[in-house]
């Protein structure tokens, strides 16, 4: 059974009077433990098409099934608990809390279901050392470098040991050497723990990095969206 399963999916956005086609008929299966690119230019969809992986957002039209559940019978609190249990997310601008510390930061997902400020405390700095931050956990986002706050991110990302990660852009703001490096630390984590990894990207150079790869253009899938 795929962990991901689209069938025919549309989104649509109104517009006022204009309605935008942001998905047309969509096909798509992802299996666990898969390291997944989609890729295309701005405004092909990918962001769209994660929001509804993620449970974020609900197609227009078409079958969407996250680990054999149809997304459109699961209440808005059963969607809640589905993204906070099994999915953790990367963000292309981080989404750190400013005030908070990068141990604290990986800290509040867990402090969000209730754990323990000292089971936090021990899971989260687990997560920075994997990433290569234990020597970082008490700054600042605002004292660390764009690499360092993204690892940040994929720390919190990780601490709740999600199923699948779902990272939108997530080195659109980075050079080329740290856009590299964070690649391959994510495709390490996949490799190490099993866990889904699904990314978007408009970057070329870091196609030869991924097991596979799913163009989008203009809301279609031309290639990658089948196993």
């Amino acid at each position: 059974m795929a962990l991901i399963d689209m069938k025919n999916i549309t989104k649509d956005y109104h517009l006022g009077e204009t309605v935008v086609h942001a998905l047309r008929g969509v096909d798509l299966q992802i299996d666990e433990k898969e390291f997944v690119a989609i890729w295309g230019p701005s405004g092909s969809g990918k962001t769209t098409l994660l929001n509804l992986i993620g449970a974020i957002d609900e197609p227009t039209t078409g079958e969407l099934a996250i680990a054999g559940k149809d997304v459109r019978s699961l209440t808005d609190n059963q969607k809640s608990a589905h993204r906070n249990e099994k999915i953790g997310f990367v963000f292309q601008g981080f989404n750190l809390v400013p005030v908070l510390s990068a141990l604290e930061n990986v800290m509040l997902p867990l402090q969000i279901k209730g754990a323990s400020a000292a089971e936090a405390r021990k899971q989260a700095i687990a997560r920075l050392e994997e990433v290569g931050l234990i020597d970082l956990v008490h700054k600042r986002p605002a004292k660390m470098s764009g690499g360092q706050q993204q690892r940040v991110s994929i720390a919190r990302a990780l601490v709740n040991d999600p199923s699948l990660v779902i990272a939108d852009e997530p080195t659109a703001n980075l050079d080329s050497e740290t856009a590299h490096m964070i690649i391959d630390l994510m495709r390490e984590l996949n490799e190490k723990d099993h866990t889904t990894f699904i990314f978007s990207t408009h970057d070329q150079r870091l196609l030869d990095r991924v097991e596979r790869l799913v163009r989008l253009e203009d809301g279609k899938i031309v290639n990658g969206g089948q196993n």
